[in-house]
């Protein structure tokens, strides 16, 4: 029984230590990297107002590109309530090729240079392209890994949810 017991206690000392760390990962970190135009942009400036879809990319990735159009639709049509901010992760002698094709696009979202990859490291970025939703408290509230057409449906319907949670009626009090 007390052998029982030792195990209890250490399954449960393990499963409290898992949980706490997926708890503290929950909250996006901060950084500030350059944009297109060379100013500084700072991430927690950026989710005080809007919902912050993040999205890690890279030059050659074919992937991210095809994920840019729906990006940019999503910027365009939830303007008032989102922020895309992509963030290259090409090293410093590829940001000219970044650069060139995100202005031949004229995509209207934001576009960071994280050459030294710290923050893609930060976010624990392995696959390509890596998307992050951030609320306005600064908590990542959905990942997604890689992209494949209808991905940008879910999505969708991730920053519609947020929308509607945040614009719902407040019931006005009736007079006494």
């Amino acid at each position: 029984m007390k052998k029982l017991f030792i195990i209890f206690l250490i399954v449960f000392g393990v499963v409290f230590s898992a949980n706490d760390k997926i708890i503290k990962t929950m909250k996006a970190h901060d950084f500030e990297l350059e944009n297109i135009k060379g100013k500084k942009i700072k991430l927690s400036e950026l989710y005080k107002d809007k919902l912050v879809i993040l999205d890690f990319w890279a030059s050659w990735c074919v992937p991210c590109k095809k994920e840019f159009l729906y990006l940019d639709k999503f910027q365009k049509k939830y303007d008032e309530y989102i922020q895309v901010v992509a963030i290259d992760i090409d090293k410093a002698r590829h940001i000219s090729k970044a650069k060139a094709y995100i202005k031949s696009k004229r995509y209207t979202f934001e576009v960071l240079f994280d050459t030294d990859n710290k923050v893609a490291k930060l976010y624990n970025v392995t696959t390509l392209p890596n998307t992050n939703i951030i609320s306005t408290d600064g908590e990542i509230i959905w990942s997604h890994i890689g992209y494949k057409k209808g991905d940008e449906k879910e999505l969708e319907k991730q920053i519609l949810k947020w929308i509607e949670s945040k614009t719902e009626a407040v019931p006005t009090q009736e007079k006494e």
